[in-house]
């Protein structure tokens, strides 16, 4: 058996556990998170002790967003978003296949 198909075996087991599903988007989400804000700190040509400082946070709290290890409060959200001179937008809106 070939280790691409074990991998997938072992995914698809445990993807049918028990809130598998909603840790998942969890992670997800932590992970395009700390993306977007990694993509914006280097646009801005910015270290993660740059970053860390314009937003009063340290910069191993900074890696380990950027890493997606974390999920974020909204004023953790807010103060990245200040100190990077973006917009943060949250909103709800229903699944694409519930229109």
């Amino acid at each position: 058996m070939s280790d691409k198909r074990d991998w997938s075996e072992l995914r698809d087991r445990r993807m049918a556990e028990p809130g598998a599903a909603e840790a998942y988007e969890v992670t997800r989400l932590a992970f395009e998170l700390g993306k977007t804000v990694r993509e914006l700190r280097e646009g801005r040509g910015w270290t993660q002790v740059q970053l860390a400082d314009a937003a009063s946070m340290t910069q191993p709290a900074i890696a380990r967003f950027e890493a997606g290890g974390t999920m974020p409060t909204l004023p953790v959200l807010e103060r990245l978003a200040h100190a990077l001179g973006a917009e943060l937008v949250v909103r709800l809106a229903l699944p694409s296949s519930a229109a």
